[in-house]
């Protein structure tokens, strides 16, 4: 039985943190005075850099279940994970995965890997069986190249920013193209093939949201009892656009600082006054979100002996949920 998104509890009132530039001097960051989420989780206040709010959402299971996934730069790197063309003509929206190592390989929509015939980005959460060979759904964030450079991929060691990581996983090739070229043009990386690979890889990026970084990512690395950590609510512009969450502590370990960069890049190109910034939302807004994710109807969109993979689009959340072969939930996400 598919385990809901996000199952909320009774929400009290979230203390709002103010803005990085007048950081509050003792944020709420300990498990013990967090909200409740649903029967295992609690939600922090939020940490806050302009634009940006981030919530740390904590596990209160007593032993959280911490399972040895294997994540695509760690397979890639220690050579357990191979990316290549599907075939000698290649399909602009499958790979070919070999997952040669014991463990199950856990991938996230929008990481993104370049090389082959044109550089591409991971279409759906998914989990790949140990020791299997299989075609993996993939989006093209290089319009400009079917060419060159040799048949297997490496990892750009990045996440897609977050509109485009939604464009991967509940949208079709035409509006990941689009987005693609927008954020290049936001980010003033134009190039012959339209590649994504600068906005995942460029100095230029990075520096940009030095600022979010440098605010938001200490702030994290002081929350106490940060062991037990499982994912975020994600506030933009005052708006709740996002909460993620996955079962296990030792997995959202490996993507969180995949993931902050994807909020953070997504944060840079939206506008707002700096002597304004937004306030955190309230409690009732985090209730409202969950809520409409909670109900909404899921489809089963990958079915496989490794886990099950299902999304909803419905009341204005969008979402994707991956379970184990087991039926345990492994990850959980839902987006504006």
């Amino acid at each position: 039985m598919i385990r809901p998104v996000i199952a909320v509890c009774a929400l009290i009132a979230l203390p709002i943190a103010v803005s990085a530039q007048k950081p509050e001097k003792k944020p709420v960051t300990s498990p013990d005075k967090g909200i409740a989420l649903d029967k295992q989780s609690v939600v922090l206040a939020p940490l806050k850099h302009a634009n940006l709010a981030v919530f740390p959402v904590m596990s209160t299971a007593d032993k959280p279940k911490n399972i040895d996934y294997l994540v695509l730069d760690e397979g890639m790197k220690k050579k357990l994970v191979v990316v290549v063309e599907k075939g000698e003509s290649g399909d602009v929206n499958q790979l070919e995965l070999r997952n040669m190592s014991d463990r199950p390989l856990f991938l996230m929509a929008g990481e993104v890997v370049i090389g082959g015939k044109q550089d591409r980005i991971i279409g759906k959460n998914t989990i790949v069986a140990p020791k299997t060979t299989e075609q993996v759904p993939v989006f093209c964030v290089e319009h400009g190249r079917w060419s060159g450079r040799k048949a297997e991929f490496s990892s750009a060691q990045a996440l897609a920013h977050t509109e485009l990581r939604k464009k991967a996983s509940f949208s079709d090739q035409s509006e990941v193209w689009k987005e693609v070229s927008a954020k290049n043009a936001k980010r003033n990386l134009s190039n012959q093939t339209d590649t994504y690979r600068g906005v995942a890889q460029d100095s230029s990026v990075k520096k940009s949201i030095d600022s979010y970084d440098k605010a938001i990512r200490p702030a994290l690395a002081s929350v106490a009892g940060k062991e037990k950590m499982i994912g975020f609510v994600v506030a933009l512009d005052g708006r709740v656009v996002a909460i993620e969450t996955f079962t296990s502590p030792s997995l959202f370990r490996k993507f969180q600082d995949k993931l902050l960069r994807s909020y953070f890049v997504e944060a840079v190109d939206h506008k707002f006054d700096p002597a304004k910034p937004p306030a955190a939302p309230a409690a009732t807004a985090i209730t409202g979100f969950a809520e409409k994710a909670r109900k909404a109807k899921r489809s089963v969109v990958l079915d496989k002996k490794s886990g099950k993979t299902v999304q909803f689009d419905e009341a204005g959340v969008k979402g994707s949920a991956v379970e184990a072969e087991d039926g345990d939930a492994v990850y959980q996400g839902a987006y504006e």
